[in-house]
């Protein structure tokens, strides 16, 4: 078992919320509480478990003993975000655009798990218009409303978002997020927010006409516990653990505690942070949390 520093990432839209998370508390508007990260360029520190300093170095020392092919990062990354203010209207690249143009092995593709839901009971997903070209006009003129839509969520649904798919979180929201380990996000449109050098922060227009599907949808549903939810890169479980959990995949797992704080093998986990069981390694719960979230990467890209 490998145990986690949670790291809390500032957003100009970001929340004290998090501070329950896990979230720095000498940070006031906090975005993310990275839970579970392992690329090069946000890598979770590891508490216990392993002799390296970082999840992305103790993958790249020796990825068999998580279950993943040399050359490979720990396939996704797992947060807490909340927000304040609406997120830019965004996309991220699919798998085929990230290969060719970010030289990723991967795109990426997310869920929302909402544990609370946003203020005005919406957020933004898919595209209204087909035509890019106008889609382009229409952003260039501020006319976001046109161009993406609206679904209606609830607390406790979950929501995936395939890449290449427009949306953005809104207001109010604090979800569990997992995500492809790509963590790249074009912004179509970011309501002329200014950066903290009084600049308006930048759009990534081009590369997200480019990889945009106009046709994909978002898939929105109920995510009650004990049921299982399977996309192409993860699947994922809302559970209460007790006693011992046994890892039978042979992947390494992420468990990460959304309500409450358990005991594991003499570690106590809190909200907001997770632990890694590899590939049939079984774990002994002395405290159980109130819930918490499983999630298992699938390699379907090797």
């Amino acid at each position: 078992m490998i145990v986690l520093k949670p790291v809390s990432k500032e957003r100009i839209w970001g929340t004290p919320r998090l501070h329950q998370y896990s979230g720095d508390s000498h940070i006031d508007r906090i975005g993310s509480v990275y839970s579970v990260s392992g690329i090069e360029a946000l890598s979770n520190e590891i508490v216990a478990g392993d002799e390296h300093r970082t999840l992305y170095e103790a993958v790249k020392a020796a990825p068999e003993k998580f279950g993943i092919t040399a050359g490979f990062d720990y396939p996704i990354i797992i947060s807490f975000t909340s927000a304040d203010e609406n997120l830019s209207i965004q996309v991220h690249p699919t798998d085929e655009y990230a290969i060719t143009h970010e030289n990723a092995l991967y795109g990426k593709s997310e869920s929302w798990y909402f544990i609370e839901p946003p203020s005005e009971g919406w957020i933004y997903a898919d595209s209204l218009i087909e035509d890019k070209r106008e889609i382009k006009r229409s952003i260039l003129n501020g006319d976001y409303e046109s161009v993406v839509g609206k679904i209606i969520v609830s607390k406790d649904d979950v929501v995936y978002i395939p890449s290449g798919t427009l949306h953005a979180l809104t207001r109010g929201s604090l979800v569990y997020e997992i995500q492809q380990s790509t963590d790249i996000t074009y912004r179509f449109f970011d309501y002329n927010r200014l950066d903290n050098d009084g600049k308006l922060r930048d759009l990534h227009l081009d590369d997200a006409i480019e990889t945009l599907n106009t046709e994909n949808r978002v898939k929105s549903s109920a995510f009650p516990k004990d049921t299982l939810v399977s996309e192409q890169p993860y699947t994922m479980v809302r559970k209460t653990l007790e006693n011992v959990y046994h890892n039978t995949t042979d992947v390494a797992v992420a468990i990460t505690v959304s309500k409450g704080s358990m005991c594991v093998d003499g570690h106590s986990i809190l909200a907001g942070m997770s632990i890694l069981v590899l590939p049939d390694e079984a774990i002994s719960i002395s405290q159980a949390a109130e819930e918490v979230v499983i999630a298992t990467p699938k390699l379907y890209f090797k």
